[in-house]
């Protein structure tokens, strides 16, 4: 008996290039960050670290993966719809659980189906952007 709906998301191949593809840009831009990749149901599949990355900014490569693929649109662009609501129905968003409100995160996305995302943390938002990027870019998919 089958329970559930399969669905799809990231394959092992993708989860390591994602990381991989990451960890080369973030070398190349002399950074040090955490990398969070998670599957279509949000789930963590893969996770790297680079050495002397801010500890903390390991939840919140965690929040920008998972940001990604709850909403099924990049970071930045969350961020700027969470700017632009009202100041209390933000404060009700900012409370929920495991999102947040800056870029560095993107939900990988093929044929209109949101696979899985990844999120980035330990640099300023534009180069964790740019890493983010780069790892999306190296799967050979459009990005959201």
């Amino acid at each position: 008996m089958q329970v559930g709906v399969p669905r799809a998301t990231l394959s092992t191949e993708a989860i390591e290039t994602l990381l991989h593809a990451a960890a080369a840009r973030a070398r190349e831009l002399e950074i040090r960050v955490h990398i969070a990749v998670m599957d279509a149901a949000a789930d963590l599949v893969g996770f790297l670290s680079c050495e002397g990355a801010p500890r903390i900014a390991a939840t919140t490569a965690r929040q920008k993966a998972f940001t990604a693929v709850n909403t099924g649109m990049p970071t930045e662009q969350w961020k700027a719809y969470v700017e632009s609501i009202p100041a209390e129905e933000a404060k009700i968003i900012d409370r929920l659980e495991g999102y947040i409100a800056a870029r560095g995160g993107l939900p990988v996305i093929e044929s209109g189906q949101v696979l899985g995302g990844i999120g980035v943390s330990g640099a300023d938002q534009d180069r964790d952007e740019d890493v983010a990027r780069s790892a999306v870019a190296a799967l050979g998919l459009p990005e959201a």
